[in-house]
C-alpha cells in the first residue's frame, strides 16, 4: 500500500467523471464549457484542472537544476536579492547615500538608475558602499564602457578582485526601438573585454519591461523577449564575442503583474524557451542555467488614484516572481506615478522582499508551485503559443526586420487597445479606479501639472480612467463644488436598479457628487428633475424606451442644460434615441470612457463659457 492510498484509505476515490457529475449539479446543469475563459493569449482556462490534464508532460518529472531548467538552476535554496532602484542625477552622491542607508535596512543590492554617467561621482561610491559584498547595478543613458572602465579601474586601485563585482549594466534600447546601432555594439564588445573575470557582472540584460509597460500579452512578452535576444547573440558574435561569453552574461529584465498564476508560468516558460535557444546554438547546454532573471513589480497595473491599493498590487506580483524563481526582485513604491517617493514609500516596498523571507518563508521551498495541475498545464500551454509566436518572427527576419515591419508594435497595439476597452467596459477591475473607489479620497497634487508632466506615465491602464477623475479634481477647485450626476430610476424592476448601480459607480470612479431618485412614473420624474439646481449630469433608467423618450423635451430646458444619458441599450432604437436628443447610453459592457469623454468636454467647454474665454 503506498503512503497516497495509507493517507486516503478512508475516502472513495473520485475519477474526473465523478467531480464533472458533481459540479454540473451544483452548477443545475449550466454547462462546464460556460465557465470557461479566454484569455489574450487565445488560451482556454476551464474552470478546473485534474491529474489527466498533465498526463505525458516530460516536465512534471523534471527537477530543479535540471535541463531545460524550467524549475530554475537553484539547488538549495529559492533565495532572491532585494533590489532596491534608486535615480541619481547630478553627482549621485544623495543617491548614493539613500543607497547606503537602505542597504542597512534589508536592501541586499541596488540599482542605481543614472542620468549623468560622467557626473556619477564613483570614488563617492566606493568610499561609502563595499562593491565586493552587495550587487550592484547601473542603467544608464550613454557611455557605459567607460563607465565600466572607471569602476574596474578603482577596484584595482583599491587591489579588490574584479571576480568579486555583482550586478549587471543596462544601457541599450534595443527591445524599445527596435534598432542595434553599430557604437552600440562597439560597447558591447569593450564590456565584454572588461567584465570576463567578473562571472556574476552580467552585461546583456535583454529588457521585456518594453512590451509589457504597453500591454503586450504574456505571449507577445516572452516570444519577443527572446526575439530579442537572438538578435543580440547573432550580432555581437559577428563583431567577435565569444558565444559562450555572452550566454553567461545574460540577464532578463521582466515585470511581474497581477495575473497572478499566469507571472509564475511567464518566468517558467522564459527559462524552458531559452535553453531551447541555447541548444539550437549548439552551445553547452548547461549555459542555459547561467541565465539570470531580474524582475520588477508592473508599470501597467499602477495607479495613481487610491494609490495605496499598489501595496497590495506590488506584493502579488512580487509574490508571484518569487515563486517562479526569480534571482532578484525590485519592488516600487505605491505612490511613483504622481510624486518622487519618500522613506515611508520606498521602506514599505523594500520590506515586501523581506515579509515574503522572514515571515512567508518563501525562499525556503524551490519551485513551491511544481505539481499543480493549473500551472503546468498553463505552463505547457503557454510555451507552445510563445514558440510558435517566436519562430514566426524568426522566419519573418528576425527581431529588427519584425520591428521595421511595424509587426512587433502592431500586435501589441492590438492587444493593448483590447486591454484597454475591458478597462473601460469594467471587464478588467483596477480596484479604486474603475471599481470601488474611495469615496474620501483626497488628491494631495496638483492634476493639471501632473497631467502635462514628461514624466507621467500615459501607457498604464488606468491612465484613461484617472484623466477623466483628474478633470473632475479641476472642476471641484475651480468651482469649489463637485460636478453633479442625478441618477434617475422610473419603476420598480431588477434591471432598472442595475443599470443605476452601474451609473453610480461609473460616475462615483469618476469623482462626481452623486444623487440617486426613484420615481414612480415619468411626470413626476420631469417634474422634479427640472427643480434640481446645479447638475452637470442626468442619467435616465426607465422601464420602457418608448417612456424614456419622452424626458429629453423636458429635461433639455433644465437651466444646467446637463448631459442626457439613457441607461440602456436602445439597439435599433439607438438612432431615434439620439434625434430625441439624448447625449449617450450607459449599460453593461458599454464603453464608459468615451461616456466620461464627452461629459468632461461638456464640463471644460462650460468652464470656458463662465471665463468668457469662447
Amino acid at each position: 500500500m503506498t503512503d497516497e492510498q495509507k493517507l486516503f484509505s478512508e475516502f472513495s476515490p473520485a475519477t474526473k467523471a465523478d467531480w464533472e457529475q458533481r459540479a454540473q449539479k451544483d452548477l443545475r446543469d449550466t454547462p462546464l464549457d460556460d465557465l470557461k475563459q479566454q484569455t489574450y493569449e487565445d488560451i482556454h482556462i476551464k474552470p478546473y484542472f485534474a491529474k489527466e490534464d498533465i498526463a505525458g508532460l516530460a516536465q512534471v518529472i523534471q527537477q530543479p537544476g535540471q535541463f531545460p531548467y524550467l524549475r530554475g538552476s537553484k539547488m538549495d535554496s529559492n533565495a532572491w536579492q532585494n533590489i532596491q532602484q534608486i535615480y541619481a542625477d547630478g553627482n549621485g552622491k544623495p543617491a548614493i547615500d539613500k543607497a547606503a542607508d537602505a542597504l542597512q535596512r534589508g536592501a541586499d543590492g541596488i540599482h542605481f538608475v543614472i542620468d549623468l554617467p560622467g557626473l556619477f561621482d564613483i570614488v563617492y561610491l566606493f568610499d561609502n558602499i563595499d562593491l565586493t559584498k552587495y550587487t550592484i547595478s547601473y542603467t544608464l543613458k550613454e557611455n557605459p564602457a567607460d563607465f565600466l572602465e572607471k569602476i574596474y579601474a578603482r577596484l584595482a586601485k583599491k587591489q579588490l578582485s574584479a571576480g568579486s563585482l555583482r550586478g549587471f549594466v543596462e544601457f541599450d534600447s534595443y527591445t524599445a526601438t527596435g534598432k542595434l546601432q553599430h557604437s552600440t555594439i562597439r560597447e558591447f564588445v569593450h564590456m565584454a573585454e572588461l567584465t570576463k573575470e567578473s562571472p556574476d557582472f552580467y552585461i546583456l540584460p535583454v529588457n521585456g519591461t518594453s512590451f509589457s509597460s504597453i500591454g503586450a500579452s504574456f505571449t507577445q512578452e516572452i516570444a519577443y523577449t527572446l526575439n530579442a535576444a537572438v538578435g543580440y547573440l547573432d550580432q555581437l558574435t559577428d563583431e567577435g564575442i565569444p558565444l559562450d561569453l555572452l550566454l553567461s552574461k545574460t540577464q532578463f529584465y521582466v515585470a511581474s503583474g497581477t495575473n497572478y498564476f499566469f507571472e509564475i508560468a511567464k518566468l517558467r516558460v522564459l527559462r524552458l524557451l531559452w535553453a531551447a535557444v541555447v541548444e539550437a546554438y549548439g552551445a553547452n547546454p548547461e549555459l542555459a542555467a547561467k541565465l539570470r532573471i531580474h524582475s520588477t513589480t508592473s508599470t501597467w497595473f499602477q495607479t495613481t488614484l487610491d494609490p495605496y491599493t499598489n501595496m497590495l498590487r506590488v506584493t502579488t506580483e512580487a509574490m508571484s516572481a518569487v515563486i517562479a524563481g526569480c534571482d532578484s526582485l525590485s519592488v516600487a513604491p505605491f505612490d511613483t506615478t504622481f510624486r518622487q517617493s519618500d522613506e515611508f514609500s520606498e521602506r514599505i516596498s523594500r520590506n515586501v522582499s523581506i515579509i515574503l523571507k522572514e515571515e512567508a518563508y518563501l525562499d525556503k521551498a524551490i519551485d513551491p508551485a511544481a505539481g499543480s495541475y493549473y500551472l503546468e498545464a498553463l505552463t505547457n500551454e503557454l510555451a507552445d503559443h510563445a514558440w510558435k509566436l517566436f519562430k514566426e518572427v524568426e522566419s519573418a527576419g528576425g527581431f529588427e526586420a519584425a520591428y521595421e515591419a511595424g509587426f512587433i508594435l502592431g500586435s501589441i497595439t492590438e492587444i493593448s487597445r483590447r486591454k484597454f476597452r475591458n478597462v473601460a467596459t469594467g471587464k478588467d477591475v483596477i480596484v479604486g479606479t474603475n471599481k470601488y473607489p474611495n469615496p474620501t479620497e483626497q488628491l494631495d497634487f496638483d492634476p493639471e501639472q501632473l497631467i502635462q508632466s514628461a514624466d507621467f506615465d500615459t501607457t498604464r491602464a488606468a491612465y484613461p480612467t484617472e484623466v477623466m477623475r483628474m478633470a473632475t479634481e479641476l472642476h471641484l477647485r475651480k468651482h469649489k463644488r463637485k460636478p453633479k450626476a442625478v441618477i434617475a430610476t422610473v419603476g420598480y424592476a431588477d434591471k432598472l436598479h442595475l443599470n443605476a448601480l452601474i451609473a453610480k459607480e461609473l460616475f462615483a470612479c469618476a469623482g462626481f457628487e452623486i444623487e440617486t431618485r426613484q420615481f414612480d412614473n415619468a411626470e413626476q420624474a420631469t417634474t422634479e428633475l427640472l427643480q434640481a439646481t446645479t447638475v452637470e449630469v442626468v442619467v435616465v433608467s426607465a422601464l420602457e424606451a418608448t417612456l424614456a423618450r419622452d424626458f429629453w423635451p423636458v429635461l433639455s430646458k433644465h437651466t444646467s442644460k446637463p448631459t442626457i444619458i439613457m441607461a440602456e441599450d436602445p439597439q435599433h432604437m439607438k438612432n431615434e434615441m439620439i434625434a430625441h436628443g439624448y447625449d449617450a447610453f450607459l449599460f453593461d459592457g458599454c464603453d464608459t470612457s468615451a461616456i466620461l469623454e464627452l461629459v468632461h468636454k461638456r464640463l471644460h467647454m462650460d468652464n470656458e463659457d463662465s471665463n468668457g474665454e469662447v
